[in-house]
């Protein structure tokens, strides 16, 4: 590392330069989760403090289980893939341009990887015969790599298809299921950068499905020629950080922050990072870095969050930590060079959120950084505020200047946060500066905190109030559920803290279907249903996979079903979810249920009616088809001998098909129909009139449906005439039942009074023979 008056902390070469109150616990279950500390067991959960610099311990989660490499999950991870080999890099060279390029004048990132372009076909491959369909796999590594890691462009998966990707041999490594069109909806899906060179791409195909091509644009291979995973020492082969830097472990006042600071690998370039709080303590997975690392949404979906790359105890080796990738920008403050993301996936357990301050510390504060120093394991640095400001940009007031007295920062601590020593309090983001450890005597450049808290424009004080929530809010607990009808919910969001109740009214007997969205890698959803508040777990859906579906009978008495939406695992997600409600089908659903009737009229509801399987001969099509949905059934005697009428018209708000079939026993297709109308004549909505010659006492099914997919509530009207022909039902057979049969010549049952199927002058000659007043 050279010895210039000024470097950016954030050192390397880079194309594109840039310009520079929680929700407590109750006591007691603090006290059990201390006392389990105390006995030195496992705790898998977060340490965090909020923006007042109190740490506070949160409820333990589970750490999903890992996601096994496609290979493992059918059986063949110990058969070979084939290997793509890519020509072998010059990484002395790209370390000789990192220097040549200033490695620390500049705004720029550490640089560790440079990309390469994969050709690729499907052909390069090999297909496995799978349960349920067919596995292609490939892998692609470049011999002399440090670190490998891929980038997919283009991607665009049909339904039933994913990807996966992985860096073998490296637990923990698995990227994926990728569906769709990726995590971030642009077709890009990025794996993990790792101390391997070997990458596999696999993808999966059901059964069934012909594929010609494969379903991403472009492959880009990350040649790691920096060793970014080397222990802290003087020229390796890395060329990391020198040997003036001192391990957290050692001080165990800030194993808090420790916990927190990340490094960040975002591309092929390094910097440092922390989890910083919410002044709600809500565990919002903000993380802050610098303007100068990432600035943009295509760098924050990127970036991969290594924690705990450190040494975990005092004198230890290092650990390679937990890895997770993919983030959002949530703000961005370039006149103090801060930065603002939100982690996606499940945060590792484990981890501490950092406290920060919106006022300037006093001058010879006693300060204090956590830091990865040319990307080297976790350091730390003791130092004090200087009075003058520092100059990394325009106002130079912007930066305040720091001094060290215990170590120093290097290229890659860059975004790293300094602390005031009295409540360990962030102040500061990491911009530039002289320090190495070969001059560290060099003063640093930080960003100042509170510039970007306080001045509105940035945003970064409404997102650091709480992290943000959905419409919904507040319903945090069953009393405050919040009551929701059938439809489509969406841009949820659920937290460790802060979980979802909702209340639907369901009658006894009836159903609820509810559907959620959401990606499980960002955090383990799951959903149990009560049918009252303190009540026993009714239905308990808590597997660990992508959106979750179900149906919930109500058993009663209780008409209300609640909902219970939580996190088994992570602090943060969001999703979507749709509900719908259904009753029990009518008891007259069936032909075998019909029920029994004379005159009248009789109410019916066809929403929970399902479709009966009896087809409705072409005959009967009026135009709209032969379909009859969601119909319901009745057995009618006919009172006399005469014209019998089953009529909805203007009685539904929907269009309806009425179809007649003769009483002795359920009609199958092979049933001769006796009567059917899809559209009565002058009956609103598209509602029916059937009509057909009965003898006193005979018995008729009537089915009752709808042409389309409606249904509702309606009215059938049932009446028996003895005065044939009387067609309009009142007591005269005239000109207007002789309109009616005539607008019915040659094909409407519904005026034929022989029983011959049509209409003809056959029924004209009954008609004539009525003529006048009935008798």
């Amino acid at each position: 590392m050279g010895t210039s008056a000024l470097r950016l902390k954030n050192a390397g070469w880079r194309s594109g330069l840039k310009t520079a109150n929680p929700r407590d616990e109750p006591r007691l279950m603090k006290q059990i989760i201390r006392s389990i500390g105390l006995l030195g067991l496992a705790f898998t959960g977060s340490v965090h403090a909020d923006a007042d610099g109190h740490g506070v311990i949160g409820t333990p989660w589970l750490a999903p289980a890992p996601t096994p490499t496609l290979s493992a999950e059918f059986g063949f991870d110990i058969v070979p893939a084939p290997t793509l080999i890519l020509p072998d890099q010059d990484n002395d060279a790209y370390m000789a341009q990192d220097e040549l390029d200033g490695a620390g004048s500049g705004p720029k990132p550490l640089r560790f990887a440079i990309p390469i372009q994969v050709a690729i076909t499907i052909d390069d491959g090999q297909w496995i015969e799978v349960e349920g369909g067919r596995l292609w796999r490939v892998e692609v590594l470049s011999a002399n790599a440090y670190t490998a890691r891929l980038r997919l462009a283009g991607v665009n998966l049909p339904a039933g298809q994913q990807l996966r990707l992985s860096n073998p041999g490296q637990q923990e490594s698995v990227i994926g299921p990728i569906e769709g069109v990726g995590e971030f909806g642009d077709g890009s899906a990025w794996g993990l950068a790792l101390p391997t060179n070997r990458t596999m791409i696999e993808w999966f195909v059901p059964s069934g499905v012909k594929v010609r091509a494969l379903p991403f644009a472009g492959v880009e291979y990350y040649h790691g020629y920096r060793n970014i995973f080397s222990e802290v020492s003087v020229g390796n082969e890395g060329g990391v950080a020198g040997n003036c830097h001192s391990q957290p472990a050692c001080y165990s006042t800030w194993s808090n922050e420790s916990n927190g600071t990340i490094r960040l690998l975002f591309g092929g370039f390094l910097c440092s990072g922390q989890l910083t709080a919410t002044t709600a303590a809500d565990e919002t997975p903000y993380v802050s870095t610098a303007n100068s690392c990432i600035s943009t949404q295509a760098e924050a979906n990127s970036c991969q969050f290594n924690f705990f790359y450190r040494a975990n105890t005092c004198g230890g080796t290092t650990s390679a930590g937990s890895n997770v990738t993919g983030s959002d920008l949530s703000a961005t403050y370039q006149a103090t060079d801060c930065t603002l993301l939100m982690v996606r996936p499940t945060l590792p357990a484990g981890i501490g959120w950092v406290g920060w301050t919106n006022s300037a510390p006093a001058t010879n504060s006693a300060s204090t950084g956590l830091h990865h120093p040319a990307g080297a394991p976790q350091a730390i640095s003791f130092g004090v505020k200087n009075v003058n400001s520092f100059s990394c940009g325009i106002p130079t007031s912007n930066w305040a200047s720091l001094s060290w007295n215990n170590g120093a920062t290097e290229g890659g601590s860059g975004g790293s946060a300094i602390y005031r020593d009295s409540d360990r309090k962030m102040y500061g983001m990491l911009t530039c500066g002289a320090s190495s450890c070969i001059n560290t005597a060099g003063d640093d450049g930080y960003g100042k905190w509170d510039i970007a808290v306080n001045t509105a424009a940035s945003g970064f004080g409404n997102l650091l109030a709480a992290g943000s929530d959905d419409a919904q809010e507040p319903n945090d607990f069953c009393a405050t559920a919040k009551a929701i009808v059938p439809g489509t919910y969406s841009s949820l969001v659920v937290k460790r803290l802060d979980e979802d109740w909702y209340s639907m009214s369901i009658p006894a007997g009836s159903s609820l279907t509810a559907s959620l969205t959401y990606t499980h890698a960002n955090g383990d959803i799951d959903v149990q249903v009560f049918t009252a508040c303190g009540g026993t777990v009714a239905l308990d859906r808590n597997g660990n996979v992508n959106d979750e579906s179900f149906t919930f009978t109500n058993p009663g008495p209780s008409s209300t079903v609640l909902l219970r939406v939580y996190l088994g695992a992570d602090v943060r997600n969001e999703y979507s979810m749709t509900v719908s409600a259904s009753g029990p089908a009518p008891t007259h659903d069936e032909c075998a249920g019909a029920r029994e009737i004379g005159n009248g009229t009789f109410a019916y509801n066809t929403t929970n009616a399902t479709n009966s399987a009896v087809a409705i001969p072409a005959f009967c099509n009026e135009g709209a088809g032969v379909a009859s949905n969601k119909d319901v059934w009745y057995r009618y005697t006919a009172s006399c001998g005469g014209i019998a009428t089953a009529s909805t018209c203007g009685l539904a708000a929907f269009d309806t098909r009425i179809t007649v079939y003769p009483g002795n026993g359920c009609p199958t297709d092979a049933t001769v129909v006796k009567a059917c109308n899809d559209n009565g004549a002058a009956c609103a909505s598209g509602t029916s009139v059937a009509r057909w010659p009965a003898a006193a006492g005979s018995t008729w099914y009537i089915r009752v449906g709808s042409t389309g997919a409606t249904a509702g509530s309606g009215s059938l009207t049932t009446s028996c005439s003895a005065c044939a022909a009387d067609f309009t039902a009142d007591g005269f057979v005239d000109g207007s039942d002789l309109g009616v049969m005539l607008g019915g010549w040659g094909g409407a049952t519904t005026t034929d009074l022989d029983g011959d199927g049509t209409t003809n002058g056959s029924d004209l000659g009954i008609l004539l023979g009525n003529w006048g007043a009935c008798q």
